[in-house]
């Protein structure tokens, strides 16, 4: 049975953890801002869908070490005191949790940038942030998830990228395509059915998530 008063607390865990060593979200902001100025620069007079698909392209690629390390930079010592303190599921039910407050974070500080160095193209703002959430909630959940494969080995700040990026590719495109009908007030009108599929998708990645990291918690 899942406490969620220690869901919560090992959330806080985590958030005193990273407020202790700020370096990975430091250098991913600045990652992110360097990035947004660069591509204003490349880019004076960018179009919409231009803005659309590098902001896509800055948060992915920019994120991917900071959600990652949730297990990647985890020791034994420390799989197996979480093994005494939690249940796998709480484990990793935070872990989740925690990993969807960075990516909610990091996309609203990349649209922040964004939108200082090259302004706001988006009509429909509001549910472009709806997708954004969606979006970066499961590619957060698959990013957890496989740093916990990859902590397993002895290459982990190598395979949680690689080991990722296939499996992120089909929420990336559903995201793009959806994200560009907020450029749209004609197509705006279809972003339900878009929400709707990015909802599945991220159930499905969490329920499999879940299932799957029973027995990884158990090697």
């Amino acid at each position: 049975m899942i406490r969620f008063q220690k869901v919560q607390r090992l959330v806080q865990i985590e958030i005193a953890l990273d407020y202790r060593k700020p370096s990975v979200i430091g250098s991913v902001i600045l990652q992110l801002g360097v990035t947004a100025m660069l591509s204003m620069l490349s880019q004076p007079r960018i179009t919409g869908s231009i803005w659309n698909t590098l902001f896509w392209i800055t948060l992915i690629l920019g994120t991917i070490t900071a959600i990652s390390k949730n297990f990647t930079l985890v020791s034994k010592g420390r799989w197996l005191y979480w093994n005494q303190l939690s249940s796998p599921l709480e484990t990793l039910i935070s872990k989740m949790i925690y990993g969807w407050i960075n990516m909610i974070a990091m996309s609203l500080i990349n649209l922040l940038f964004f939108a200082w160095f090259m302004g706001i193209p988006i009509i429909y703002i509001g549910n472009y942030y709806i997708l954004l959430i969606l979006t970066t909630g499961g590619i957060s959940t698959v990013y957890t998830f496989i740093g916990a494969i990859a902590s397993k080995t002895g290459n982990s700040g190598f395979l949680a990228p690689v080991l990722s990026l296939p499996l992120i590719m089909p929420l990336i495109l559903v995201g793009i395509k959806a994200s560009r009908k907020t450029l749209n007030p004609v197509l705006v009108s279809s972003l339900n059915k878009d929400l709707m599929l990015l909802g599945a998708l991220d159930l499905m990645i969490i329920i499999l998530s879940a299932v799957l990291f029973q027995a990884l918690w158990k090697d």
